[in-house]
């Protein structure tokens, strides 16, 4: 017998053994017999697995997907020089971003990215096109270098433009354009980050601009990009207070560092961002380590702290460069993967045992999220009828249900499905699913014990008459 079938034996049993029968008499004056009405209880285990669900979990940090991930995925994330995307003015490579699409998309991921204008880890001397300085763009030459995982590795001769010459604002404006009348809404790509300015696009640069410059720059996004999530880089305080308040998420590259770490949401140096407390129950937050593990360790700072960190500040995604981890640190690392963002728990569903052929058949359900964060778009909330075989003979989407709107905690839900008034007699299989809203397929795995099918999972038995 597959695990299939022993799970559907199991769940029937405890339907059988959780049956409350409800008599319907009066006081007070005699009422014509009526037959009783079985409410029929099923309760779920909450289940530790680690898996991938859309909008949540661990990133790979790779264009292209490993051989051997460290978790299951939902989100590749990359990014590039702007030179490599546009190596001459108005000719594109938009292969470096459409063949991961494609790639991940085989797996059932999505990509993410940022565009970079100065990138201290660059082979050679250039990050911004060649084209760009040759027309005239003014520039710096810096030079960073070192074992340091912020000092940019090779130590050579590097280039960062100006920021405001207006030859840069101009050329750059025009290729955010084009990334986004290409990208904007592409259901292959997950978020974009505000990159653009300062070294790696973090927004820090010795070369720092006045706020007309910055606010230019996060426009350029802001005005192009109207469906795909964007993230605010989080080094330049005015710039991440404007951008959240334009509706971006957050995002933190060094989480390890003790500096970091203190410098966050109720820090003195975040204190006028108004808003930032709450900005995660409106848009994603994104973590990415300060190194790999060894790396941390080297400098006496605390792993633990870290992935504390990033629970306590609800964090969506985490960045997959901490590179080899002891095996008795990764129970830590699988309950931040496991943890972040959303994780939804379908506790108990309680519905009459039979229903009228075209009548609707009531489920009161007990959910619970007990992941840090939420879900920022919406999966409908779909009941379904199911044959012996698994079949779906019917389903309904109940559209009051929210589920971008259930943040960590307990809730009730009541759904209602009719069963057709053709339906054929007999017992069918109550199920439950997320649906993804552009296939209209399931697409959201429950952390529960309950059997499932690509997503629909079985929760209970129901008799048709």
């Amino acid at each position: 017998m597959n695990k299939t079938l022993i799970h559907c034996a199991a769940l029937l049993i405890s339907s059988i053994m959780s049956v409350a029968a409800v008599a319907s008499s009066g006081p007070g004056k005699e009422k014509p017999p009526m037959s009783k009405q079985e409410t029929i209880t099923v309760r779920f285990k909450q289940t530790d697995k680690v898996f991938a669900n859309p909008g949540k979990g661990w990133m790979a940090f790779k264009r292209m997907p490993p051989r051997e991930p460290r978790f299951p995925y939902s989100v590749a994330y990359f990014r590039l020089n702007w030179g490599d995307v546009e190596p001459a003015e108005g000719k594109y490579e938009w292969a470096l971003i459409d063949d991961p699409i494609k790639a991940w998309s085989k797996q059932g991921a999505r990509v993410a990215f940022r565009i970079m204008t100065a990138n201290a880890h660059t082979k050679g001397y250039y990050c911004s096109p060649k084209w760009l300085f040759d027309a005239g763009c003014k520039s710096y030459d810096y030079i960073r270098g070192g074992p340091d995982t912020m000092a940019g590795g090779k130590r050579i001769k590097r280039i960062e433009p100006d920021y405001g010459d207006p030859i840069y604002l101009k050329k750059h404006g025009a290729f955010i354009k084009a990334l986004a009348n290409r990208y904007d809404g592409h259901a292959g790509v997950e978020f974009l980050d505000i990159g653009s300015y300062g070294i790696w696009g973090e927004w820090h640069t010795k070369h720092d601009k006045d706020w007309t410059v910055k606010k230019r720059i996060i426009d350029m996004y802001l005005n192009s990009f109207k469906k795909t999530p964007l993230l605010s880089m989080s080094d330049d305080v005015q710039a991440l207070a404007y951008a959240i308040a334009g509706g971006t998420g957050v995002r933190r590259d060094g989480v390890g560092s003790p500096w970091h770490e203190k410098n966050w949401i109720g820090s003195k140096r975040y204190a006028k961002v108004k808003g930032f407390a709450d900005q995660w129950k409106r848009a994603p937050v994104v973590f990415e380590w300060y190194g790999p593990y060894d790396f941390l360790m080297r400098r006496k700072w605390s792993f633990d702290s870290a992935i504390n960190f990033m629970l306590k500040n609800h964090v969506t995604y985490i960045n997959d460069n901490i590179g080899k981890v002891p095996a008795e640190q990764m129970p830590k690392l699988r309950k931040l993967a496991r943890l972040s963002g959303y994780r939804f728990v379908l506790r108990e569903v309680s519905h009459p045992a039979s229903v009228s052929r075209g009548r609707a058949l009531k489920v009161r359900m007990k959910w619970s999220n007990v992941g840090v964060g939420k879900l920022y778009r919406r999966y409908p909330l779909a009941i379904y009828l199911l044959d012996a075989k698994g079949k779906v003979v019917c389903s309904e989407k109940q559209t009051k249900a929210d589920s971008s709107g259930w943040l960590p905690g307990d809730f009730d839900l009541t759904a209602t499905i009719t069963a057709p008034a053709k339906l054929r007699p007999g017992e069918y299989i109550l199920g439950v699913a997320l649906i993804d809203p552009q296939t209209k397929k399931p697409a959201i795995r429950l952390a529960i014990d309950a059997p499932h099918t690509d997503r629909l999972h079985h929760v209970s038995r129901v008799t048709v008459k």
